[in-house]
């Protein structure tokens, strides 16, 4: 019977005890919390709104201060009110919105003039900012 020298073997026994002793991998640093979310803007309270057929419905805004337009195309158009005007008009970059009796009118500088009517305000709109 042969011999086998025991240095191998006690290097491969000591060699196991070794790897089993091996510390715990270090646990991962905790995520970084995510920042805040941004609260939503607060809805801006419609207190008018009209259906001007082929060019846009407008809303009237900020106590009155804003006909924010929103257009066929897309586009979202701010008109400022003319201060102390009867009945109240809203006018910038070449459209003007106007209020009347029996509804409103948009029209253009290049001559285009649209009849609007008033709709109703959604429930969940608050007619009244007050």
């Amino acid at each position: 019977m042969r011999s086998v020298p025991m240095l191998p073997v006690l290097a491969v026994v000591t060699l196991a005890a070794c790897s089993a002793e091996t510390p715990a991998p270090p646990t991962p640093a905790a995520a970084p919390a995510p920042p805040p979310a941004t609260p939503a803007p607060a809805p801006e309270t419609v207190t008018a709104a009209y259906d001007c057929p082929t060019a846009a419905i407008v809303e009237i805004i900020r106590e009155g201060r804003f006909a924010r337009l929103r257009m066929t195309d897309g586009r979202i158009v701010n008109l400022g009110v003319i201060r102390g005007s009867q009945p109240p008009v809203w006018s910038e970059v070449g459209l003007q919105f106007v209020t009347t009796d029996d509804g409103a009118e948009l029209s253009q500088d290049n001559g285009r003039t649209v009849r609007c009517t008033e709709t109703a305000l959604p429930d969940s709109v608050p007619a009244d900012a007050s």
